[in-house]
């Protein structure tokens, strides 16, 4: 049996082998949204998947999302990411995510220069005014469901390790579609957000 597998191997390998390959140098470019450009020696393009292979459509994910709000009138549009970077003040940051290929990312991420602690009621009111506001900001978030949940506490706080935690929100509305991290090693980040297939 060992020889009958050892034959057919060899004889693959001889099959395969082609007598005049000549080497060619390839790059292979791929974008954050899903654009993948392979290109030979001479620049040629060999395989391209554009934009209209995704399945949500590239050019309406734009900022036109933002226009109009003011608290948010300074932030600076990333086309390719598909994000809005945008200073609060001289200790708070916010990255605004929308969009996506294959996979349609709605989020808000904040950056705080200083350490916050979850755990403490005082810092916790901290971290969910700041997700109240963002979502009653943006239309994309369901605000008043979001701030239902958290005024009534209706949230299962997961520690992970000592920076980590998830965040629940139990409600059968928001259970499933939401997501919220946070961490706070060396400085205090959290995001909430949610994704469709």
């Amino acid at each position: 049996m060992k020889n009958i597998i050892l034959y057919i191997s060899i004889i693959f390998i001889f099959s395969c082998k082609q007598v005049n390959s000549e080497s060619k140098e390839v790059s292979v470019h791929i974008n954050e949204d899903g654009i993948s450009v392979e290109k030979d020696s001479d620049n040629s393009i060999r395989y391209k998947v554009t934009k209209e292979d995704c399945v949500f459509d590239q050019e309406t994910q734009t900022d036109q999302f933002l226009k109009g709000i003011k608290e948010l009138e300074n932030y600076v549009w990333d086309s390719d990411t598909k994000t809005a970077e945008i200073v609060l003040n001289d200790h708070w940051g916010l990255t605004i995510k929308r969009g996506g290929c294959n996979h349609f990312e709605m989020s808000a991420s904040f950056i705080y220069d200083r350490i916050l602690d979850l755990e403490k009621e005082e810092d916790k009111q901290i971290i969910f005014n700041q997700i109240l506001w963002i979502s009653s900001l943006l239309e994309d978030f369901d605000g008043n469901a979001l701030k239902d949940v958290i005024n009534k506490g209706k949230v299962s706080i997961t520690k992970e390790d000592n920076f980590n935690f998830y965040v629940n929100f139990m409600d059968e509305r928001l259970y499933e579609l939401y997501f919220m991290n946070f961490n706070n090693e060396k400085v205090t980040t959290f995001a909430i957000g949610y994704y469709y297939d």
